[in-house]
């Protein structure tokens, strides 16, 4: 299967440097060069295993950025409500995910019976379309579809291979799809942008009335 993620990641380096994504890197805090930055060290770091137990591992670009990327991210958490939100939007995907791979067991075949799409596919979209749906807002929902693709991996990786496969390597974020979380992340900040538009996070003071 084709590795979705350093595709994206080299798609969107080409769309920030010719500046049609100013605007979106705006609305994260993120200058042209800081969003250039951020994606060439996802995609450098997407080469990367840091080894988290003797058989299980995180993707450095597609895990353990991501999920700095998502706790930066938190600090545009205006709303009370957005920290609940996440978290909601996180433990939804998380579970979703964790039933669907009750169809696709470790040492099953994968593939969707749909143009040969494989299941990470599926993970991918359900995450993302989740944390977009509950998480509403940028940073909430980027920390949904991250935390509940990492969390259904852990998942995952207790459930299936820590228990009956003791002599495989799980890699968190890093296998099959080749980055899961990150593109789930993606997915749900483009959501956002192209349903809500610059809006979707504009902070409400108690100073100023609510248009």
């Amino acid at each position: 299967m084709m590795p979705v993620s350093p595709i994206l990641l080299l798609v969107l380096i080409v769309l920030a440097s010719s500046g049609f994504l100013a605007g979106p890197l705006r609305r994260l805090s993120l200058s042209e060069r800081q969003g250039i930055a951020l994606l060439g060290a996802l995609l450098l770091g997407s080469l990367v295993e840091l080894p988290l137990t003797p058989r299980l591992t995180l993707n450095l670009g597609t895990g353990l950025l991501p999920l700095c990327f998502a706790l930066y991210l938190a600090r545009q958490m205006r709303r009370w409500w957005e920290p609940l939100a996440a978290v909601g939007g996180a433990a939804t995907g998380a579970a979703a995910l964790a039933l669907i791979s009750l169809y696709f067991p470790p040492g099953q075949p994968t593939e969707l019976n749909l143009y040969y799409l494989d299941a990470q596919y599926l993970y991918a979209v359900v995450a993302g379309t989740l944390g977009y749906a509950i998480g509403h807002t940028r940073p909430a929902a980027f920390a949904a579809a991250v935390l509940g693709s990492l969390g259904a991996d852990l998942y995952h990786y207790l459930r299936y291979v820590a228990a009956d496969q003791p002599d495989l390597v799980f890699r968190m974020s890093g296998g099959g799809f080749h980055g899961t979380a990150l593109v789930a992340g993606i997915l749900a900040l483009t959501l956002v942008e192209l349903m809500q538009g610059p809006a979707a996070d504009r902070p409400v003071s108690p100073d100023l009335p609510v248009s």
